[in-house]
């Protein structure tokens, strides 16, 4: 079984999660002062739109991410970090 760049899936985060959950998740609690609009995420994610799509809403459903719509785009934070507010609603 060879192997191609980096290795994902080995260890606990590999057995926990998907490669585009393990993704998405590092680059937003990576850097959980920065909000990400979500073209970015996508684009950083190096994955499909419905499937970033997909974990943000799975993130925003348990409370570990806040969704927003400002203007035309999206952007998405975690959860707890100093620029959340409880009236903050979970929208793709």
């Amino acid at each position: 079984m060879g192997t191609k760049g980096r290795r994902q899936g080995s260890g606990l985060a590999g057995a926990l999660f998907t490669p585009v959950q393990q993704r998405v998740l590092g680059l937003l609690f990576g850097q959980p002062e920065r909000r990400f609009q979500t073209a970015e995420l996508i684009r950083l994610a190096g994955s499909g739109t419905g499937a970033v799509h997909r974990q943000l809403q799975r993130l925003a459903g348990a409370g570990l991410v806040i969704v927003s719509s400002e203007g035309t785009s999206g952007t998405t934070r975690p959860a707890g970090t100093r620029r959340s507010s409880p009236s903050s609603t979970a929208s793709c």
